[in-house]
């Protein structure tokens, strides 16, 4: 088993969500006016500074994406989301 560290997201603006782990924090540009938002590691760019130069590896996008999932549909309920991870 697996323990993941905790996590916590927020919706910043309408085309944006705020991804924080640990002390990283990680924009992904989402617009949520999309009739579908659709969730892949290209999202997944880079942390902010001070860990800009950190290589996030397809497992910790798979991860973070999985993560974010999770908060839009079963705790915000939105239904237009599509993963592809």
């Amino acid at each position: 088993c697996t323990m993941f560290p905790d996590y916590e997201i927020s919706i910043q603006h309408f085309y944006c969500l705020e991804y924080r782990e640990n002390s990283r924090t990680m924009l992904l540009e989402i617009d949520f006016r999309d009739p579908v938002i659709y969730l892949d590691d290209t999202l997944v760019t880079a942390w902010e500074a001070p860990y800009a130069g950190e290589e996030i590896s397809p497992a910790e996008k798979k991860r973070i994406l999985f993560n974010v999932y999770d908060y839009l549909v079963r705790q915000r309920g939105f239904q237009n989301v599509k993963a592809e991870y």
